[in-house]
């Protein structure tokens, strides 16, 4: 019972905060854009009929392909809004928690409860990631709707973006809550979460590159580095792939023209090589690694919150 009050309090103090409605408005903005799309055999129309774009990459002799819908929906909409800048925008709503909960006045009162730290700590942890859990709701809810009820493309395993989203957050916010913990400072977990996200990306990048181009793997002690790294640290990059998976959409370049110039469709097929990959792996051992990553951080955090001097 009183894990759930923290938890429940945390939510308070991320909704009194500007950044919770803000997210809102884009969920609600977002679902309004996309119901000004009408998709037509040859063209796909935009803003209630403003502005139309050529193309009959949506259709086939047996009519709108739900597929192809669910690319821009997944990757057009989803990753880019919600995956990329939206938790963007929840970790910098969130990374204050911990440095204001270890402001003077506001942890005695908690530790005086009595309520043990680790209880206290695992409380905003949790709390953060109900907070998220709103507003991927809400966002997921919305477009899910709007692509079932205006283009007639109902995508149920789209919804199981809801806790995808919530475990990719999990996956950064855990630096988040440890750097918070080590140094009291919002800006600095704010800034060390974000380069940690590009760290652990650009592992996953590097990993692929081997796939794209397997002449390098001749380089055996370095290929065997990046494969380690590469399964040590979240898999952030999958969260794309899995979210593709699971909603049943398209690969984007099924979609979308692709260059066709001198050199580029090798390019292209290695993208794609590396791209079928991904799709391969396992969402049981890509998550449970990813998580274990995120327990042991979180353990950090949680030790030396109960240990340090408050």
């Amino acid at each position: 019972m009183q894990l759930w009050v923290l938890i429940v309090d945390t939510f308070r103090e991320a909704r009194d905060r500007r950044i919770f409605w803000l997210m809102l408005l884009i969920s609600v903005l977002t679902a309004a854009l996309m119901a000004s799309v009408t998709f037509y055999p040859d063209r796909v129309s935009l803003l209630f009929g403003l502005w139309d774009i050529r193309t009959t990459a949506f259709f086939t002799d047996q009519g709108l392909e739900p597929d192809r819908v669910g690319a821009v929906v997944v990757d057009g909409i989803m990753d880019n809004i919600l995956g990329a800048y939206g938790v963007i925008l929840l970790i910098i709503a969130s990374a204050g928690f911990f440095p204001a909960l270890l402001e003077r006045g506001g942890v005695e009162v908690l530790v005086s409860k009595p309520l043990p730290r680790w209880q206290v700590y695992l409380g905003k942890y949790l709390g953060a990631l109900f907070f998220v859990f709103v507003q991927a709701g809400v966002f997921v809810g919305l477009t899910f709707l709007v692509a079932g009820l205006q283009w007639k493309v109902w995508l149920p395993g789209y919804l199981l973006c809801i806790p995808l989203v919530v475990v990719l957050f999990s996956y950064l916010y855990c630096v988040t809550a440890l750097v918070g913990v080590l140094t009291r400072s919002t800006v600095l977990a704010i800034v060390l979460t974000i380069i940690s996200w590009i760290g652990f990306s650009g592992v996953q990048s590097l990993g692929d590159t081997f796939v794209m181009y397997p002449e390098w793997q001749q380089h055996r002690s370095m290929y065997r580095a990046v494969q380690i790294a590469s399964w040590v640290v979240p898999k952030t990059s999958d969260f794309t792939y899995l979210a593709r998976r699971w909603a049943g959409s398209a690969n984007p370049v099924e979609v979308m023209p692709m260059p066709t110039g001198e050199g580029q469709t090798e390019i292209v097929q290695r993208a794609q090589a590396a791209e079928k990959a991904h799709m391969k792996r396992s969402a049981w051992l890509s998550v449970g690694s990813s998580l274990a990553f995120e327990a042991v951080i979180v353990a950090l955090g949680m030790a030396y919150f109960c240990r340090r001097d408050l």
